[in-house]
């Protein structure tokens, strides 16, 4: 290549595209055998017990990689798309393993609330504020809180939880005026 040549970003070689995928692709059909044993999970879950701590598992197991992979890569979007599939999951495989009942409601937020508050601490150790996520996180564990408590202990607790939730935006509208970092 001399100086009087324009550099090439992208070459070709007998009409066709240097780094495209070739049409006549080798190799086993990952997607294609994925979406089948799910389909045929989410269809044996409607049928069978068994198949429900299936399913939950395998969400949660994608939940843990999303965890694991947003931690590696310091990605917010992974880390949170992760505790929020781990924690409904949780609550789903707990649920089909006769640990907690299905009729008691708010497991899954308070997992998730749990799950979005540690995340939340994981990033601050990055250097990064604690801002919304430890916020919603916090809200979500008390409403799941609430939940769990009104239907395990009969408390009414759907009386105070509109209360609790203005008093922690009070708290939070405080704490981010008087810390510039939180």
């Amino acid at each position: 290549m001399s100086d009087k040549d324009s550099p090439r970003i992208v070459g070709s070689d007998d009409w066709t595209w240097m780094g495209r995928w070739s049409s006549k692709r080798g190799g086993f059909p990952t997607l294609g055998v994925f979406l089948i044993v799910f389909g045929l999970l989410l269809v044996a879950g409607q049928f069978l017990t068994i198949a429900e701590a299936g399913i939950a598992a395998f969400f949660l197991a994608i939940g843990v990689v999303l965890i694991l992979s947003g931690v590696r890569e310091r990605s917010d979007f992974a880390l949170f798309l992760g505790v929020f599939i781990a924690g409904l999951a949780l609550s789903d495989f707990l649920t089909a393993a006769n640990v907690i009942h299905k009729n008691d409601s708010g497991w899954g937020a308070l997992f998730v609330g749990i799950g979005w508050v540690l995340a939340a601490l994981w990033r601050f150790q990055w250097g990064r504020r604690l801002g919304a996520a430890f916020f919603f996180g916090v809200v979500f564990a008390l409403w799941g809180a609430f939940q769990v408590a009104q239907t395990q202990l009969d408390f009414p607790t759907d009386k105070l939880v509109g209360p609790v939730l203005i008093v922690l935006l009070g708290v939070w509208i405080v704490a981010r005026q008087l810390r510039p970092g939180f």
